[in-house]
């Protein structure tokens, strides 16, 4: 049976101006890269605050590591790294220094271990370098680096890309798979990039006005939405008709882009490209779609009054 890192039983977090976390149960197990989905304001940073111990609960069961006492989450919350929001750094020191104040807050005494979470993370040779030379992408990176001091267990991630460039995405994504694949890192990652998200986790959680209305695995996503051709032409009606008799598939539509959809697996491209020639279809464009978490976001809130 797989271990439980984190789990949470009707967990409530209510303000005076409404609730931020509303009666919200998951699981995470360990071995899981998770990802948290969800608009501004929808409670996944609140979530995060709570398990490090940030924000406190007005209702609710939440679970550590199997613990669910306060008096226990003490010593769960030493096997658990956090990057929430923006990482703190002293701009004045070098890297190798504020890791050496972030060694001496956990009671790390092993000088050597800031120096290789420093190679974890592509920064070694930058070590003796202000971080107020940094760039935002280097910054999140030893950001990574701080969290990854203690050796957790499970890394909790708020917005890790957010503000980078593409090459800096590319970089801490690399990380992160180097993490889970190779240490066997559970993660809890929040982040608006779908795209990256979807790269990473293999089972997500979409959050909504502080409640969970779906959790879904990376395979469960896959089989959602269909893989499809996509054609784009002047004459979408005729296409489809044309497409429907010719082919015999009857499962050829027109999408909310105006674009004529059919199944990949209906027609290879070799067979459809002289078909829609021959038949004096003009062609506009053509691609193919997969499965894709931010459509599938979209859709989720979308019928919940977004």
């Amino acid at each position: 049976m797989t271990a439980t890192v984190f789990e949470a039983q009707g967990l409530t977090k209510k303000y005076a101006s409404g609730y931020a976390l509303d009666r919200l149960s998951m699981r995470i197990e360990a071995g899981d890269v998770y990802g948290f989905v969800g608009e501004n304001g929808a409670g996944k940073t609140t979530l995060m605050r709570m398990i490090g111990g940030v924000v406190h609960p007005t209702a609710g069961i939440m679970e550590l590591f199997g613990v669910q006492h306060k008096e226990g989450w003490r010593a769960a919350r030493r096997r658990i790294g956090f990057l929430i929001e923006q990482p703190s750094l002293y701009p004045h020191l070098n890297a190798m220094e504020n890791l050496g104040f972030y060694s001496r807050i956990f009671g790390i005494r092993d000088q050597d271990r800031s120096i290789e979470v420093l190679r974890t993370v592509g920064l070694d040779e930058a070590g003796g370098k202000k971080t107020r030379e940094y760039s935002l992408g280097m910054r999140q990176r030893l950001g990574i680096a701080v969290a990854l001091l203690n050796r957790p267990e499970f890394l909790v991630l708020d917005e890790p890309v957010n503000g980078l460039d593409p090459a800096g995405i590319v970089e801490v994504r690399r990380i992160l798979e180097h993490l889970a694949h190779e240490q066997g890192v559970t993660m809890l990652i929040s982040s608006h990039i779908l795209s990256e998200l979807q790269l990473l986790a293999g089972k997500y959680g979409f959050l909504h006005q502080g409640r969970l209305i779906q959790e879904i695995t990376a395979a469960e996503l896959q089989q959602s939405a269909r893989a499809a051709i996509c054609i784009k032409t002047s004459d979408p009606a005729a296409a489809a008709d044309m497409l429907r008799r010719e082919l015999h598939v009857e499962d050829v539509r027109i999408n909310g882009a105006g674009e004529v959809e059919l199944p990949r697996d209906a027609v290879s491209l070799e067979q459809l490209m002289p078909l829609l020639v021959q038949r004096g279809i003009p062609i506009d464009g053509l691609n193919l779609t997969a499965p894709n978490l931010e459509q599938y976001y979209l859709n989720l809130i979308g019928g919940r009054g977004r």
